[in-house]
């Protein structure tokens, strides 16, 4: 199934791993948008795993490169999304 999603963050917006469900916890990246939420769970065959931890290392390298470009000091408005001026 492929699909694309965009979410903006609410101020309360967390992301880390968790374990989900009550009777067999499982465990999955869980991102809390403030109000919307997600989370992102692995395969049920382990032998999937080493391409769902290729997944999550990617994920969490372009959280950081975009980390890093955010708080570099400069214009960056034209990489802003469509339609937003950056007058927050």
């Amino acid at each position: 199934m492929v699909f694309d999603v965009r979410w903006v963050p609410g101020p309360e917006a967390v992301a880390g791993m968790r374990f989900l469900g009550c009777v067999t916890d499982q465990a999955a990246l869980v991102i809390d948008l403030d109000p919307d939420g997600m989370a992102i769970l692995p395969p049920r065959s382990p032998a999937e795993w080493p391409g769902f931890v290729r997944l999550l290392r990617e994920i969490g390298a372009g959280a950081t490169e975009l980390a890093d470009f955010l708080d570099r000091p400069g214009d960056r408005r034209s990489h802003l999304p469509i339609g937003d001026t950056g007058s927050r």
